[in-house]
């Protein structure tokens, strides 16, 4: 079974019903398998922060939301990660690709992948980094983490558990 395809079964467990996000090309496989999913809600945006934004109105909503993206909209998403969902209390399950680490040779991508972790550090917010299939359990402790904080927290997924050999770089 295709890692992609696991990450996906364990936002299931979680619950999630709504998903929102703007695929970078590691996420596209995930993306594509909440989309064709009749149970959980895909709202694509033209901008990772309007991700963040419409988690929170399906919070308020009564759903179970989470949003995906590479870590170039999480870095760019910090205004309503504050302003938003940590001064009125918002959980949120962010899922995000581990760009620019070891497996991802792309010279633009190294600085986002140097920073990511220090940023969430510096904002607070809560973040794991999942490399081992055998982790994806982690997502749905992870989603009651962050109920239980009522603030975001942040999943990094290696490379390989979103693409398979032969997919996008």
């Amino acid at each position: 079974m295709e890692d992609s395809v696991r990450v996906y079964e364990q936002l299931k467990a979680a619950g999630i019903t709504v998903v929102s996000g703007l695929p970078d090309d590691w996420i596209v496989p995930l993306l594509t398998l909440i989309d064709n999913d009749s149970e959980i809600t895909y709202i694509p945006v033209a901008r990772e922060s309007e991700a963040i934004g419409v988690c929170a109105g399906a919070w308020f909503g009564g759903a179970r939301a989470a949003a995906a993206m590479g870590i170039a909209g999480l870095l760019a998403s910090a205004h309503e990660l504050v302003t938003l969902n940590l001064a009125h209390q918002i959980p949120l399950l962010v899922v995000a690709s581990l760009r620019g680490g070891i497996d991802d040779q792309l010279t633009y991508q190294v600085g986002q992948g140097l920073v990511g972790k220090p940023y969430l550090d510096a904002l607070g917010i809560p973040h794991i980094t999942i490399s081992d299939p055998a982790q994806l359990d982690q997502l749905p402790a992870a989603y009651t983490r962050a109920l239980l904080l009522k603030r975001p927290f942040v999943t990094f997924l290696a490379k390989h558990l979103l693409i398979t050999k032969g997919g996008p770089t």
